[in-house]
Formats: C-alpha cells, structure tokens, sequence
C-alpha cells in the first residue's frame, strides 16, 4: 500500500514540490475517507483543513433553506477548502461527498506556518492555489453566461428579430462584463 507520502506526491497540488517538502507537509497530513452523503466541512465553521481528493467525488455548495445547495462538482486530482489560509478562517461554503471519497486532508497552521518557513513551498503552492481558483472563475463564469443567455432566449422567443438585433436588444440588457 502506498504510504502517505507518496500518495501526497503524486496529487496535481504537490507538481513542482520537492520530495523534502512532501516530507513535511505529510507530518502535518492524515487520509481520510468519507461515505457518499457525509459532509467534509460545514459552512460557518472554523475551517482548518486543506483536502486533496484522490478518488470520488465532492460537491461544493451552500446551505440553503437546510438543505445542501450544490454549486460545482470537485473530483479526484482536486483539492478544496483553502479558507483555512484566510482571515477569518471559516468556511464559506460546505463540502459534501457525492460519492464515496478518499482523501488527504492537510491540517492548515501548520502548513501555512511552514508555507512562510520555506518560501519555495509556499509560493508553489499559492500558484497552485492561484490557478484553481482562477479556474473556477472562469467556470462560472461560463455557468453564468449559458444562465444568462438562455433566460434572454427565453425572453426573446416570440419576437421576431434579426440576429443583429437581438444581439443589440442583448447587449442593451447586459450591464457589466461577465467574462
């Protein structure tokens, strides 16, 4: 059975991270594993944890009306739960098991202690998390494009326009960039 180390070496967050970083950053990692249906983190809670999936599936949403409200669908190679990293150091959002999960959760003052100790750990893996988050943003940004455009179709159905002019009534309706 691989040992924590390497597990943690081959996710997509460790790429570019020494072996002697890894080796540090598993003193302060645990695996974890969580049946489809049970929660990683709540949101409102003090988050303190970094999780990398390494098999199944987690859905990130908000609780809304105490219900789960999913929001985007993380998978094995991903990672979540970076607000243990920012002031005031609770989550945002909460993190659901879709399916049944195997995971390293990263136990966060520690790491971020060390992420200041060693400045090329630190900046690794801020580029890391820079790069997910940006992809993030641009999914949804593209969720709220194809949500936009598809409720202006709606509103456009029965008048007969031509491309030109229902890109202007469009254009004249968008207030902001999206992209």
């Amino acid at each position: 059975m691989p040992t924590l180390e390497i597990k943690l070496a081959k996710h997509p967050l460790m790429k570019g991270v020494s072996t002697d970083d890894i080796n540090l950053l598993a003193e302060d990692a645990v695996h974890v594993t969580f049946k489809s249906g049970k929660m990683l983190f709540r949101q409102g809670q003090k988050a303190d944890y970094l999780f990398l999936i390494l098999k199944g599936k987690v859905t990130v949403g908000v609780k809304h009306r105490g219900q789960h409200l999913p929001i985007t669908v993380l998978h094995a190679g991903e990672s979540l739960g970076w607000d243990w990293l920012f002031a005031p150091y609770k989550w945002e959002f909460e993190g659901r098991a879709l399916t049944d999960v195997d995971a390293i959760a990263l136990e966060g003052k520690p790491v971020a202690a060390k992420m200041g100790h060693y400045p090329l750990l630190g900046y690794t893996l801020l580029r890391h998390l820079a790069h997910s988050l940006s992809n993030a943003l641009t999914a949804t940004r593209r969720r709220l494009l194809k949500a936009h455009l598809e409720a202006l179709k709606h509103e456009f159905k029965n008048k007969p326009l031509s491309d030109t002019e229902l890109a202007a009534e469009i254009l004249a309706k968008t207030t902001g960039s999206i992209l």
